[in-house]
């Protein structure tokens, strides 16, 4: 994949020195969580209490087991492959870094694959399964405010992005699918019978993917560091 990454970082090289103001809305404005993610939960949410929630309710439940497993796997991936340097840390020559922008550095991170086109992807293909209209904005939304920013900051490669969005779908028709038709009767129960605690625990999942699980992941992180340093 090198011919590619190259490819695409030295297309992004030719529009990352034109304006620092441009820099900044792609590198800084779109990164923060409140823009790339609140609002797919604010649209989440707004489905789940719709007035065709009954249509939609299904596949949220879907989105929600796809991103969660997506997430998995992609971290599981990282963990057990290589570690590959993001372009911003491995001194790749073909990436030039956008004008104007400080990108903090994230070599503790492997760069492959992408969690955020993994977590994505897996939603935008869970929503086209119910509504073709949706599942596009969905795909839309993944390509040119989360994935497109993170390959022009350096913060991944393209094949980065590409095999994380491969996961994120792969997932969510082989996995999600079939197992938010079994686990949705249950969803309904709990609802039902255990609303305050539904709701509460819906909350805290919503939260936890609105921040890419950043806590969970230093905690794990800090934790494979000492374990590492003890044995």
């Amino acid at each position: 994949m090198n011919g590619f990454d190259n490819f695409v970082m030295s297309l992004m090289a030719e529009y990352s020195q034109k304006s620092v103001i441009f820099n900044k809305i792609i590198v800084q404005f779109l990164d923060f969580y409140s823009i790339k993610i609140l609002p797919v939960f604010f649209c989440v949410w707004l489905l789940w209490f719709g007035v065709k929630a009954e249509k939609y309710r299904p596949a949220i439940v879907r989105a929600l087991l796809g991103m969660l497993f997506a997430v998995f796997v992609s971290r599981t991936i990282q963990d057990f492959l290589p570690e590959r340097l993001r372009p911003l840390n491995a001194g790749d020559p073909h990436f030039v870094a956008p004008l104007g922008v400080r990108i903090d550095e994230m070599d503790h991170w492997s760069s492959f694959p992408s969690d955020h086109a993994a977590l994505f992807f897996a939603f935008s293909t869970a929503l086209w399964l119910t509504s073709r209209t949706l599942g596009a904005i969905g795909y839309a939304w993944s390509v040119f405010i989360i994935c497109i920013p993170r390959i022009y900051s350096g913060r991944h490669y393209a094949s980065d992005v590409v095999a994380g969005a491969t996961i994120g779908v792969a997932v969510a028709l082989l996995f999600a699918r079939p197992v938010s038709t079994k686990v949705m009767p249950w969803v309904r129960l709990a609802e039902e019978k255990y609303r305050a605690l539904f709701y509460a625990s819906f909350f805290v999942i919503s939260y936890q993917f609105c921040t890419m699980f950043d806590d969970i992941r230093h905690v794990g992180s800090a934790l494979k560091k000492f374990l590492s340093v003890t044995s």
